[in-house]
């Protein structure tokens, strides 16, 4: 891994040096519409937050910014999309843990390597996820969830999307005894609508996606995942708050192609650092984005990036789930 930080740096120090061409074309940036892809489905925060961003983009650069959802593989269908695009600055994604963390750690196989061949350019949010259940539910508390997971083990049904959130659960039964039937998903969409529909039990899932539905009734939260209450449902305890030691962080960010001159991923890092730095961003985040905004730069996504990978590889070998 320390090999492909460092070639990732050497490529960027080498795009600083290339041709005059290259600036003239970040000066030109963006000459036509930009694809955001999202590896989740409709429905999703990914989804609502990135089709706010790429309509700011529009505004913006009067260029418009068109949002393709390309949900399945834990993100491997979206990277492909990413990789096979022309490395101009055209082509953006929008990351998360397990296409740029998980996926890599828990299928050696994948045909990428995350730092090595896609180049971050902003880093968008963190957040923490919500336990919920149906709003007809018999669960009223998330200590009712693990109660029954514990007496009767395989007749809870836990659903998940992505290594992320799966890793989430496995780490959640390992610390509570629980067992539960975990049934994927490829996105939060339809696993939230059969959750209100009573055909699972429960779900960890974003905070962005699940917030109109808990505000609309449909949807019951039964605990947050971060250290203490989360500022758009101060009335749900954590977890933690609940006896559990649980912690579950979601962070957000955008990646090019790690082919794309250096000028233009510049040019494209100042574009979406305005768009999130603005008031209009503010608003909407703290209106239904579910996460606290951070702005940051790619240097900072990928410092993060590298640390997480780090810290999933240990938690993995004590869940047995990479290799130690």
């Amino acid at each position: 891994m320390r090999r492909h930080v460092l070639t990732g740096l050497a490529a960027g120090a080498a795009a600083l040096l290339t041709s005059p061409r290259a600036f003239s074309q970040a000066t030109a940036y963006p000459s036509k519409p930009v694809r955001f892809i999202v590896g989740l489905g409709p429905g999703s925060g990914a989804d609502t937050g990135t089709r706010f961003i790429a309509e700011r983009f529009g505004k913006l650069t009067g260029q418009s910014g068109v949002v393709e959802n390309r949900p399945g593989g834990d993100g491997l269908i979206a990277v492909q999309a990413l990789l096979a695009s022309p490395a101009d600055g055209h082509t953006l994604m929008y990351l998360t843990p397990s296409p740029m963390v998980l996926t890599p750690l828990l299928r050696p196989d994948v045909p990428y390597d995350p730092l090595r061949d896609i180049r971050p350019v902003a880093y968008i949010s963190r957040s923490y996820a919500v336990m919920v259940t149906g709003a007809n539910s018999r669960f009223r508390t998330f200590n009712d969830v693990i109660a029954e997971a514990r007496a009767k083990p395989g007749t809870v049904k836990m659903s998940n999307y992505g290594h992320h959130y799966r890793i989430g659960a496995l780490s959640l039964q390992k610390l509570t005894g629980a067992e539960f039937i975990h049934v994927a998903y490829k996105g939060a969409g339809q696993a939230n609508n059969d959750v209100i529909a009573g055909d699972i039990d429960v779900a960890i899932t974003d905070t962005g996606g699940a917030m109109p539905l808990i505000e609309g009734g449909r949807l019951r939260p039964l605990g947050v995942t971060g250290p203490g209450r989360h500022p758009f449902l101060p009335k749900v305890p954590s977890i933690t708050e609940q006896g559990v030691p649980y912690e579950l962080m979601v962070w957000t960010g955008f990646g090019v192609p790690a082919r794309t001159p250096e000028p233009i991923a510049r040019k494209l890092e100042e574009i979406l650092l305005k768009i999130l730095n603005s008031p209009e961003y503010a608003a909407y985040n703290e209106k239904q984005g579910g996460g606290e905004t951070v702005a940051g730069t790619g240097e900072q996504l990928r410092a993060l990036i590298t640390a997480e990978t780090a810290r999933y590889r240990e938690l993995g070998k004590t869940m047995s789930l990479v290799e130690k």
